[in-house]
């Protein structure tokens, strides 16, 4: 195995591996996409520029990995605010419809 076949499969893996810094719904959904996606850029790379187009690639991957790994998290914290906001008012909305039959029922009652 040549040296840049050994140094694609080592950033395929590096790559895989950085992942963890997307939320996990994130890396389930569009994870194995990404990899793809990472190899077949580092695959052309190579057989374009050889080391210097690998190096090429990481140096377009590794900003736009945090930048976009940041992204992802404050979406899916805003999309779990959002859920726990609409839970918190349908229970606010419950509570107030037994409440109210309460009332009714004890004034029927009376």
């Amino acid at each position: 195995m040549s040296l840049l076949k050994l140094a694609l499969l080592v950033s395929v893996r590096f790559y895989r591996l950085s992942l963890f810094v997307y939320p996990k719904n994130f890396r389930a959904e569009y994870g194995h996409e990404i990899v793809m996606l990472f190899s077949d850029m580092s695959k052309d790379a190579i057989r374009q520029r050889g080391w210097l187009g690998l190096f090429s690639v990481w140096s377009v991957v590794l900003p736009e990995l945090r930048a976009t790994a940041r992204e992802q998290h404050l979406l899916a914290l805003s999309y779990y605010q959002v859920k726990r906001i609409k839970t918190r008012l349908l229970q606010a909305i419950v509570s107030l419809i037994i409440l109210v039959l309460s009332f009714l029922y004890l004034l029927h009652t009376q």
